[in-house]
Formats: C-alpha cells, sequence, structure tokens
C-alpha cells in the first residue's frame, strides 16, 4: 500500500508539472516532379523535395514559469524526402565550418526565456533578422522552390547563423508581428584569438518593422566579418498591403563585399527588388513574382526573373501546387532557374532557365 501511494504521488506531481509545459512535434513533408530546362545545357527531370515549403521535422517545448514568464526551446532538421537525407548545418558561419555529415537540426535548434512584457531572449542556431525580411516580402518564400527570390552573393548568415544570441521585442518571435517590433542577433564565429580571421564568421543584424494590420513595413542590416572579402554586408526594405483581392508585397535589397570577389565577376554589390502577390482563388491562391538583380561587375551583369504558380488545399494540412518560372540572365551571370542543391542545369553566360514543377505537401 504505501509503495503504492508513493507511486500515486509521483505521477500526481508529475501531471501538475506536466500541465505546465508542453512538448509538440511537428513537420511538412513536401515533394515535387521538377522538369528544368536551360540555354546550352541538357534538360532534366527530377523529385525534389520542397517546392513550395521546406521539408522539416521539428520539436517546439515551453514550459511557463509564472507571471507572464516561459522558458522554451525548438530544434528542427531540414529534410529532403526525395533521398532520405538532412540538411547540411554549419558551425562557425564560415566555410570552414560547413557540415553535411549525418542527421542534424540545421534550420533551428535553440533555449529560449522570455516574458509578455521583456521580449525573448534565444541562444544557439537561428534565422537572421535578414533573413526574415527576405521571407516575409517574398510570394515563395526566399529558397523555396522554383519561385524563389533571386540574389547573388552568399554567406553562411544569409538564413541562419550558428553560436548566436538573439532577442525579440514583447509579442514577436518571427517576422510579422503586431505594432512596432524589433529583433537584434549576434553570433560568434568562435575561430582561434590573435589569427588574422579571429573575427570571421562574427554575425551582427538587427530589424525594425511595423504590422499594421492589413499592412506591414520592415528594415533589415546585417554585417558579417570576412577578412578575405572584407566583410559582407546584407540590407534590405519590405513592405505588404492586403487588399482583399490580392495581397502585394514589395521588397529591396543589396548583398555587398567590402573587396571585389572572383566569384562575382570581380563585383561587390548586387541590388535587387522584386513585386509580388498571393492572389486568393476558391480553396487556394496563386503566388506570383518579378525579380531584378544586377551586379557591379565589369559588364554590368543583370538578371530577370519570372514566376508564377497555383496552390489549391485540399484540406487545412494538405495541398497540391504547381509553379512555373523562367530566368534571363545578361553579362557573366549564368543563374539557374532554381537554388541550392537543386539549382538545375546550368545555362551559358548571358542565357536563359525556365523550370516547372506538380507537387504535394503535406504538414503535421
Amino acid at each position: 500500500m504505501r509503495h503504492s501511494i508513493l507511486f500515486l504521488s509521483a505521477l500526481a506531481a508529475a501531471s501538475a508539472a506536466s500541465a505546465q509545459s508542453s512538448v509538440t512535434l511537428y513537420g511538412v513533408v513536401d515533394a515535387s516532379v521538377s522538369s528544368y530546362h536551360a540555354t546550352g545545357a541538357p534538360s532534366r527531370t527530377q523529385v525534389l523535395a520542397g517546392g513550395n515549403q521546406s521539408s522539416r521535422l521539428g520539436f517546439r517545448g515551453r514550459e511557463d514559469l509564472g507571471d507572464g514568464a516561459y522558458a522554451s526551446f525548438e530544434l528542427e532538421a531540414g529534410l529532403f524526402n526525395d533521398t532520405g537525407t538532412t540538411l547540411a548545418t554549419n558551425t562557425n558561419n564560415q566555410p570552414s565550418g560547413a557540415s553535411a555529415g549525418g542527421f542534424s537540426f540545421a534550420r533551428k535548434s535553440f533555449v529560449a526565456l522570455g516574458s509578455k512584457r521583456l521580449g525573448e531572449l534565444r541562444l544557439g542556431r537561428d534565422y537572421t533578422p535578414g533573413f526574415w525580411n527576405l521571407f516575409a516580402y517574398d510570394a515563395f518564400r526566399t529558397g523555396v522552390g522554383l519561385g524563389g527570390i533571386t540574389t547573388q552573393g552568399s554567406t553562411s548568415t544569409v538564413f541562419r547563423a550558428s553560436n548566436s544570441m538573439g532577442y525579440f521585442t514583447p509579442g514577436c518571435s518571427a517576422f510579422v508581428c503586431p505594432g512596432f517590433f524589433g529583433q537584434v542577433a549576434y553570433a560568434l564565429g568562435e575561430n582561434a584569438p590573435g589569427a588574422a580571421n579571429s573575427k570571421d564568421g562574427r554575425y551582427v543584424g538587427g530589424r525594425l518593422g511595423y504590422g499594421g494590420g492589413k499592412w506591414d513595413v520592415a528594415v533589415s542590416h546585417g554585417v558579417t566579418k570576412n577578412a578575405a572579402a572584407d566583410g559582407y554586408t546584407q540590407t534590405s526594405v519590405g513592405g505588404s498591403y492586403n487588399f482583399d483581392v490580392a495581397k502585394v508585397m514589395l521588397l529591396w535589397g543589396q548583398h555587398k563585399t567590402g573587396l571585389p570577389v572572383a566569384a562575382l565577376g570581380g563585383g561587390n554589390k548586387a541590388p535587387f527588388w522584386q513585386v509580388s502577390a498571393w492572389v486568393p482563388v476558391g480553396a487556394g491562391y496563386i503566388p506570383v513574382a518579378f525579380t531584378r538583380m544586377t551586379r557591379n561587375d565589369a559588364l554590368g551583369s543583370s538578371a530577370s526573373k519570372f514566376a508564377v504558380g497555383y496552390v489549391h488545399n485540399l484540406s487545412k494540412r494538405t495541398a497540391v501546387y504547381t509553379t512555373y518560372a523562367r530566368i534571363k540572365n545578361n553579362g557573366s551571370l549564368q543563374l539557374p532557374v532554381n537554388s541550392g542543391a537543386d539549382a538545375g542545369p546550368i545555362p551559358i553566360r548571358g542565357g536563359t532557365s525556365s523550370g516547372i514543377d506538380i507537387g504535394i505537401r503535406h504538414a503535421f
């Protein structure tokens, strides 16, 4: 009897504790059949992951600490469900820290303390303020599928930063928040002290904005230390307005290095702008976008990209979709229509590239 009473007491205590905290398993599985064409290159047809939303698997937990305070964590892995592999991570925000090893929580892995009055502090690997501006004001959500925005110049911190310390103002934890909002982040490259590149991988960035119901606007700026390129700067300004018949988004940005970079044709600036929209149609919507990017290399290179699609919701969790995109390069540019590992065939310099996909997305 005594052991039974102790067991029931322990169970009651555990139940009381669990009532104040929670852990959630979530994710997205997205796959498409994609066909690519490019000037001067063989056509290619592939089964790809993440044509509409990036596939992922995550765990999210939160514990209420009382008086509006809480502790939380998030662990999120990127998935390539076409092959069963996972997204690579980076340990020091530099090329030397790139890793394509086994399973990793490369998308997000942080622990946080927050309150309704003071905001939220995060420690770990997280999205940078600059990424959220690109994500918020691109109808195809930056870096996802054929429609993703076209940019030039890259560093490990364009999307995420490891070894970071981040802060969100009260009531805000992602990309669009009500009223005035802000985010700041500081990340360490963690190189050996005293070396010429000891500060490489160090990131400092911030984002300020206002969400006003039908409209919102935000500006972001971030700098990543890099001795070889004399630093990498990412700046953007964006806004959106919901006209009911369509939500229209505008975005301007610039990626810049302090010194010319051979991989960028000897240029160091790549400004871009985009006009995009979501148009509701029945049980789905039409995303459409036009992007123009230039580069200050010797040939004054540029690229223009048009993308249009349709997403049809079969339920709250499941959707089918299709996207068509075409990019026209000029000068020394030869950008493919997609990006990353699934970029598709590379066109000749000044050539065109196009693609179409049909896919299924399921969220849980």
